[in-house]
């Protein structure tokens, strides 16, 4: 469970959050990020895609049963129509093991490892500022709020250099626990959940993600909230060096 949230950026996107704008991009915008720029980290090139280790694959007749043909050993990146044009909100999401002193929920400092800020601003480099939501499920409920079509969930990370079974699984049934011996269906309609995997390497970032399932995008665009939640904006860099949020929180 999140106890607080941050979302890193250049501040005078971030103060267009706090007056109830909210910026939704295509996730091919991070994609073609890691193309152009070579940014690994803000950047990711397999954005909603599945990728696979096949050391022997029989391509059957769904029907019949019968034996089609045998792809060689290789690596395929499968992708699915419309998933990188769905519109996504992306934050990082922490929990009590990134406080120091706490007692409760409104009682506690805001402290991150310096080598994770450090991981951040490089995966983020053009961000010099981070806005904190203290109160994350008004945060969460506001964005909800845009449409019934909203969706989030924080990022599940699995290691794709080899062939995660628990990420076909949650693809597939939205769990990780194995079916044995069950025909498994990746459908339209759960094609969203591509969106809420990503590869370990990207693990630091903590990241929550908000989809809307039901538009599709070709650039940015911008939604009205109400951002009601407590808060702070405050360099980047603060984060290297406990924050106290206990009277913000109580005020």
């Amino acid at each position: 469970m999140s106890l607080f949230m941050i979302k890193y950026g250049k501040k005078e996107h971030l103060k267009q959050i706090i007056d109830g704008k909210i910026r939704f991009s295509p996730s091919q915008t991070y994609i073609s990020m890691e193309k152009e720029l070579h940014n690994k980290g803000q950047g990711d090139i397999l954005e909603g895609k599945m990728k696979l280790k096949a050391t022997r694959v029989q391509l059957c007749d769904f029907e019949t049963n019968e034996l089609k043909y045998v792809l060689p050993e290789s690596e395929l990146v499968i992708g699915v129509p419309d998933v990188n044009n769905m519109p996504i909100f992306c934050l990082s999401e922490y929990g009590i093991e990134y406080t120091a002193d706490y007692i409760d929920s409104s009682n506690y400092k805001i402290k991150i490892p310096k080598e994770m800020i450090d991981s951040i601003k490089n995966d983020f480099n053009d961000a010099t500022h981070a806005l904190i939501m203290l109160e994350p499920e008004k945060f969460i409920n506001s964005v909800l709020d845009i449409d019934s079509d909203v969706i989030h969930a924080g990022i599940r990370y699995y290691d794709y250099s080899i062939n995660p079974l628990q990420m076909y699984m949650y693809l597939t049934t939205g769990e990780e626990n194995v079916i044995a011996n069950n025909t498994l269906s990746f459908t339209d309609d759960v094609k969203y959940r591509l969106l809420l995997c990503k590869d370990t390497d990207f693990s630091n970032q903590n990241e929550h993600r908000f989809i809307k399932t039901k538009e599709i995008v070709k650039e940015a665009k911008f939604y009205d909230i109400n951002f009601n939640t407590k808060y702070l904006l405050v360099d980047i860099d603060a984060l290297k060096h406990s924050i106290d949020v206990s009277d913000i929180l109580n005020s």
